[in-house]
């Protein structure tokens, strides 16, 4: 439903999104799922150049993230109702492959002059995840109608990349693991205005994501060149908050609406970095629907994004803008699924090489 979260999950995995939604839950919940992401890159140079004959990379499909949530209510004394649940996340990575072609001037002694040469570059990389989070959490259920959530998020692990390059008779290979680590709250409300309304809360608090040591090496044609450790550096993830809202229009149609803050001026490096990225605010917008006149749920919606990159000589943050799609089993089975799939598209011009080149990136 276009990512609007925050008062639509209907699982434990709820412990991610808004934790008082757990505190709606009469029986115990257990969800298992995951991601595979896959993604297309395509470059066009704005000015004239002849720095491309051909471009073209992509992100071939790969687990991205599984995860698991489990939550269980407990009742004390037919007045105070308590759910408690655990979630764990994991980060899988992705897989890129890269190939560039172009014409180079290049000296033929055979001929005495220089030769337009077809030029190729492969570049095929993969990062692997092994970064974990840990999700306990508790939420507190007021009279069936006030929910409230708190959530102990706790991240540990590396990200683990390697790239292989082939150009020029060469190969090179970087291989690099950066050890990395935070611990952050989030808290959840849920309040069901009436049967058709409800309206939810999220927020999480700033909190330092530490990026420890990183080993990495470079080896060329098979022998090692480069092993070099990285210094430790942390990040100020700034507050975040976020407000969503559901409403019934009739039993077989909801609609959903999501604003959710992104204050990325406020993100800051200790120790500070020479010439950091300045980034201002933004916010992230999404609305959806459920559909139930097929006997199953039918979900689709639409969000706009804003994520941490900017165009060159700017400083408003790049959007990805994209849809979403899906379908799902009734409420109030044993047992329940539910499928989805995203698209997105965001673009960033870049000076590369003093070129003025648009990135465009779907996933």
């Amino acid at each position: 439903m276009g990512n609007t979260a925050i008062t639509t999950a209907n699982s434990s995995s709820a412990i991610f999104s808004n934790p008082s939604i757990l505190g709606s839950f009469s029986d115990a919940h257990l969800q298992v799922g995951g991601k595979l992401f896959y993604g297309t890159i395509t470059d066009e140079v704005r000015n004239e150049s002849d720095i491309y004959d051909s471009y073209d990379a992509s992100y071939p499909i790969f687990p991205n993230r599984s995860y698991f949530g489990f939550a269980f209510p407990y009742k004390y004394d037919n007045r105070l109702k308590l759910v408690f649940g655990i979630g764990y996340q994991r980060n899988e990575g992705n897989r890129v492959e890269e190939e560039t072609t172009w014409l180079d001037d290049v000296w033929s002694d055979q001929r005495g002059d220089y030769v337009a040469t077809r030029r190729t570059t492969t570049i095929t990389g993969r990062s692997s995840g092994r970064l974990s989070t840990f999700t306990p959490g508790i939420a507190l259920n007021l009279q069936d109608q006030f929910f409230f959530g708190v959530t102990l998020n706790r991240t540990l692990g590396a990200i683990v990349s390697t790239a292989e390059r082939k150009a020029f008779e060469q190969n090179i290979k970087i291989e690099s693991e950066r050890e990395q680590a935070a611990m952050f709250l989030k808290f959840g409300a849920l309040a069901s205005i009436s049967d058709e309304l409800s309206i939810g809360l999220t927020y999480r608090p700033a909190f330092e994501w530490e990026l420890g040591e990183t080993t990495e090496k470079t080896t060329v044609n098979g022998e090692l060149d480069t092993e070099r450790e990285q210094n430790v550096a942390e990040l100020t993830i700034p507050g975040m908050w976020g407000i969503g809202a559901t409403y019934k229009v009739s039993p077989k149609l909801m609609l959903a609406a999501e604003l959710q803050s992104r204050p990325y001026s406020e993100l800051q490096w200790t120790p500070d970095i020479s010439d950091p990225e300045i980034i201002d605010d933004g916010f992230n917008i999404s609305v959806g629907a459920e559909f139930l006149e097929f006997g199953i749920p039918v979900r689709v919606g639409a969000f706009r994004n804003v994520i941490p990159y900017v165009d060159d000589n700017d400083t408003d943050p790049v959007d990805l803008i994209g849809l979403t799609a899906g379908i799902g089993s009734q409420e109030g089975q044993e047992f329940s699924w539910d499928a989805s799939i995203l698209w997105g598209r965001w673009e960033q011009t870049i000076n590369e090489m003093d070129r003025n080149i648009l990135k465009t990136y779907s996933v």
